[in-house]
């Protein structure tokens, strides 16, 4: 799950950065939509495709796989006094559960506030369009078929310029848009480009609804005055296409603006090999590779330059992702029990105030036996075995499996020992 959210997020951002670089100025609303919706789509979906049958195939791109793929479990904190596990994993998921929880009441509570109002309001007919009539002087604002509006407070041209305006909004199920870019916030809340997709998606709608009211000959002056009318109007609904809710000054410059050649909409069609690249990207991991020897040191985290193939053995391949990841006896809360409960902080090196983090690579044999324990990023001796020797006393593991058969997995453990 983690991997394929730092997936998603990462396309996303990728995403946007070429919708804003490419699309971002045009006056191809409807297009301008189109690509908005296809970023949410193959950000959600790319991550689920799988190529790596493929992509083992190529031996450029599985090189290009090796020079990053590495697994890492949670880093154990030994100390003097007691054995503590820090997941930052378990630490970041437990933050982003809160944060969805809090973002999904007040969507939900969005949601209701909007159909207690259509409840309440009486259904009348203006300019032969079916509304829900405020009682008040808040903002217009539609929600998919529904139209909210205060007859009463708006002059004939006021009024007819709004109701072609909302059922733009209506007759194009534009609050489907907002509702999915609503979720994929709630979703992505910590990826700032999450919300700057959200704004996006907002403003290009009220741009269509817009360019509809030109289009039905309304005199372009009068409606952006109107519009700076309704700007300080209060907003009663957060999930709504509301009249007045985005930039005003945004869409009077768009409205105003040159429209793009019809030409430009070929630039749309890199999408597609933008796409393909992205989705090769997300293939880049799991390579089954023959193993080459090894140093006995390499850095924690692998560049593009870094050599992270695994030990050399005559049994065959080692992965370091696979379909089915290996599973200590238990499961990962048993892994961090059995850790903290056998690893103790050598006398001599707490004399010597010797501390620091500990890198341990082992491999999961495919009889769940643990072997090749080295150490891959070393402090001092006395740490260094102490780390082995955990490791190489864990019991049998539940081994990994690719395509159904039981492979070998290379994993790394971290260890800090700290000093109070």
């Amino acid at each position: 799950m983690a991997v394929y959210l730092l997936k998603v997020n990462v396309l996303l951002i990728l995403f946007y950065g070429f919708y804003r670089l490419m699309l971002g100025r045009d006056t191809f609303f409807s297009w301008r939509r189109a690509a908005l919706l296809a970023v949410y789509g193959l950000s959600v979906g790319l991550p689920l495709i799988n190529l790596g049958g493929w992509v083992q195939q190529q031996e450029g791109l599985a090189a290009l796989s090796d020079s990053y793929t590495h697994v890492f479990l949670p880093s154990v904190v030994v100390s003097p006094e007691a054995v503590t596990v820090l997941s930052a994993a378990h630490v970041l998921f437990m933050v982003w559960l809160a944060g969805m929880v809090v973002l999904s009441v007040r969507f939900l509570s969005g949601l209701h506030s909007i159909l207690r109002l259509a409840h309440a309001c009486p259904t009348t007919e203006v300019n032969g369009i079916r509304v829900k009539e405020l009682r008040h002087s808040e903002s217009p604002f539609s929600f998919f078929r529904w139209i909210f509006v205060n007859p009463r407070a708006q002059d004939a041209d006021s009024l007819a310029e709004i109701l072609i305006h909302e059922q733009a909004h209506a007759s194009q199920w534009h609050s489907v848009d907002i509702i999915l870019s609503e979720l994929f916030t709630i979703f992505c809340f910590f990826n700032p480009f999450a919300w700057l997709l959200r704004r996006e998606v907002r403003i290009n709608l009220e741009y269509l609804a817009d360019e509809r009211v030109i289009g039905e000959g309304r005199e372009t002056k009068s409606y952006q005055y109107h519009l700076l009318g309704l700007a300080y109007h209060k907003n009663v609904a957060t999930l709504s296409n509301n009249f007045n809710v985005l930039p005003i000054k945004k869409r009077i410059k768009m409205m105003n603006k040159k429209r793009s050649n019809e030409y430009g909409k070929w630039k749309y069609l890199l999408f597609v090999p933008v796409a393909a690249v992205l989705l090769v990207a997300c293939n880049l991991n799991n390579k089954p590779r023959k193993e080459a020897e090894q140093t006995d040191s390499v850095p924690m985290t692998a560049t593009a330059g870094d050599s992270v193939s695994a030990v050399k053995s005559s049994e065959g391949k080692v992965f370091d992702v696979v379909e089915e990841m290996p599973q200590f006896p238990g499961g990962s809360a048993k892994l961090m029990s059995y850790l903290s409960s056998h690893l103790q902080y050598p006398a001599e090196a707490q004399k010597k105030k010797i501390e620091g983090r500990v890198v341990v690579s082992f491999v999961v044999e495919t009889d769940g036996a643990v072997s090749g324990v080295k150490v891959v990023r070393s402090i001092d001796p006395l740490l260094d075995q102490e780390a082995v020797r955990v490791v190489e006393d864990m019991p049998r593991w539940q081994p990994g499996k690719q395509h159904g058969k039981t492979v070998r997995v290379k994993y790394n453990i971290p260890v800090a020992f700290k000093l109070q």
